[in-house]
């Protein structure tokens, strides 16, 4: 299992590295589901499907309205976070080897890996990391620049707010899943509502577990204190938007209306390979994200996450010059515009910001398409065919 302790000496693997087996991404259960029938509380709540729109619909009339909760939600001013505590090791004149070090990029980089291999060791969801660096990502906002100036932040000190972030993250949302259907499971079984669903871990991530994974640097009452302390500078704004939640789901579930009728497998049905391919790629995307604060600390998640999606659009279209049998630039330019109306125009406000975003993206995972080769079934047969493994 992963230690605290070796945070700083961990390489690049867990989420970031991806395995040499079929791509896996789990399925989103922070939040309310995507576009729920009932009262919103995820009682009963059964997912709906998505129609086209017709010619006579207003952009008005496309409004989703839990969509722009989710925009209010991330544009709210509790949900604000910035870069600034991460120039502390300039701030603390210490030798190179000293474990006060001021905290870097690089430490919340490495602290975010280790999370994800805490989560992966547990079972539990991957959200919550994102989550969990959100706190700590808020935390420091506020308490950096102090009366005085800044206020640097030592290595410790983020490594114990790191761990009770996580901590509070896996209480409120990391222990169990909704009972409604998620997205990827819509697009994967269209026509299955009683689709099987696997349960969720509901270990419960105790203070006494918190304390052995930092190999006791951090004692389960200095854990308690940290979170009072997290939750009292929050004033408990504890359910922040991340680029790896929700939002994928809310976007992507509208990818079936774009869709081609080339799309239609032999026995008439939906192909779903494409979408689910659009989801895994875009959910790996934005779970990378979480580990990168110039994307993280600097675009909304939203921007992320459709960024995160139209790289993979890309991606798919650069593999192989068969997708335009399967999803054609007209389908393509549908999908965008659909979005653009389901937001209230957000994203056409925020185009530049999501192009920049891409970039980012592009350049921090360059080899996308080696790790999530196109679904067989998109791609024709022929003497040159290699199936890639």
């Amino acid at each position: 299992m992963m230690y605290l302790s070796d945070a700083e000496d961990y390489g690049s693997r867990g989420s970031l590295q991806h395995s040499a087996g079929p791509p896996v991404t789990p399925d989103s259960v922070v939040g309310t589901n995507i576009l729920l029938d009932g009262s919103g509380d995820g009682g009963g709540a059964v997912a709906r499907k998505v129609n086209a729109p017709s010619s006579a619909t207003s952009d008005h009339d496309l409004a989703s309205p839990q969509l722009l909760n989710i925009l209010s939600t991330e544009s709210a001013e509790q949900y604000q976070v910035a870069p600034n505590y991460l120039h502390s090791t300039v701030l603390i004149p210490s030798p190179q080897d000293s474990k006060d070090q001021g905290v870097s990029e690089r430490c919340r980089r490495r602290t975010c890996e280790w999370m994800y291999d805490i989560c992966d060791y547990f079972q539990l969801n991957r959200e919550v990391v994102g989550i969990a660096l959100f706190y700590v990502d808020r935390y420091f906002t506020l308490t950096f620049e102090g009366a005085s100036g800044q206020v640097p932040v030592t290595r410790r000190q983020f490594q114990l707010v790191a761990l009770t972030g996580l901590y509070v993250a896996v209480k409120l949302h990391g222990e169990s899943r909704q009972e409604s259907l998620t997205c990827r499971q819509i697009l994967g079984s269209p026509g299955q509502p009683n689709i099987h669903r696997q349960p969720w871990n509901r270990l419960k991530f105790s203070l006494a577990i918190c304390a052995s994974i930092s190999r006791n640097q951090f004692m389960p009452r200095e854990i308690e204190e940290c979170e009072r302390s997290m939750l009292s500078t929050l004033d408990w704004h504890v359910n922040p938007v991340v680029s790896s939640g929700t939002i994928i789901d809310s976007l992507l579930i509208y990818l079936p209306c774009a869709m081609s009728s080339r799309m239609i497998d032999g026995d008439g049905g939906l192909n779903e390979s494409f979408p689910i391919f659009v989801y895994d790629c875009a959910k790996y995307l934005a779970e990378l994200s979480v580990s990168v604060p110039a994307l993280s600390l600097v675009y909304k998640p939203s921007v992320v996450a459709y960024s995160a999606i139209l790289y993979a659009l890309d991606t798919l279209t650069a593999k192989s010059s068969s997708c335009d049998s399967c999803f054609t630039k007209q389908c393509r330019e549908e999908y965008e515009k659909l979005i653009v109306q389901v937001s209230s125009y957000h994203f056409d406000r925020e185009k530049t910001n999501v192009k920049n975003a891409k970039k980012i993206l592009q350049a921090i995972c360059p080899n996308l398409s080696d790790l999530f080769p196109p679904p067989s079934s998109m791609i024709p047969k022929s003497p040159t065919s290699v199936t890639l493994s």
